[in-house]
């Protein structure tokens, strides 16, 4: 491909492209990442798609690319949050200054389902990991995670709820 090929390429599709990006990703910066990388690829590859066809290439590679990093994105946002609930892990077990330890279990005792307290008992108490707590009670690594998902988050609300009567 001559650089004026690429030029026209670029002249003709370029908006269209960035709309599509903006779009799905709605952020500018990163629309125009994913727009630069097609072209980048365009350059780089060898076999490139006929003139009548160029078009529907580029669009899809556009929507294809954006999928990836929205996908990224929500890897990201999940490791995050992972963390977040491993910190919260760690407030958790060393609270065993004065009595919060005793009103939470006693929080876990009286408002969580009984496999959520066991799950509960067994990753924070026993320190088992999500894999030996799944084995123990017989569920997949998912339903420990969900279940320890939603008892740290109740039990956040519950303890934000107190400090906030305060």
């Amino acid at each position: 491909m001559t650089k004026k090929e690429f030029e026209d390429i670029y002249r003709q599709h370029y908006a269209k492209m960035y709309r599509l990006a903006r779009t799905m990703l709605y952020d500018a910066d990163e629309s125009k990442d994913v727009v630069s990388d097609i072209f980048a690829r365009l350059l780089r590859d060898g076999d490139r798609p006929q003139k009548d066809r160029m078009e529907g290439y580029l669009m899809t590679a556009v929507r294809n690319r954006c999928r990836d990093v929205i996908s990224h994105k929500l890897i990201r946002e999940r490791v995050e949050k992972f963390f977040l609930q491993e910190s919260m892990q760690s407030q958790i077990v060393s609270m065993n200054a004065d009595d919060r330890l005793e009103r939470l279990m006693q929080f876990i005792e009286a408002e969580l389902p009984p496999l959520s307290q066991q799950i509960f008992r067994l990753r924070f108490i026993r320190e088992m990991s999500y894999e030996e707590v799944a084995q123990t009670v017989g569920v997949t690594k998912v339903t420990v995670y969900n279940h320890l998902s939603q008892s740290v988050q109740r039990i956040k609300e519950h303890f934000q709820q107190q400090t906030a009567k305060r």
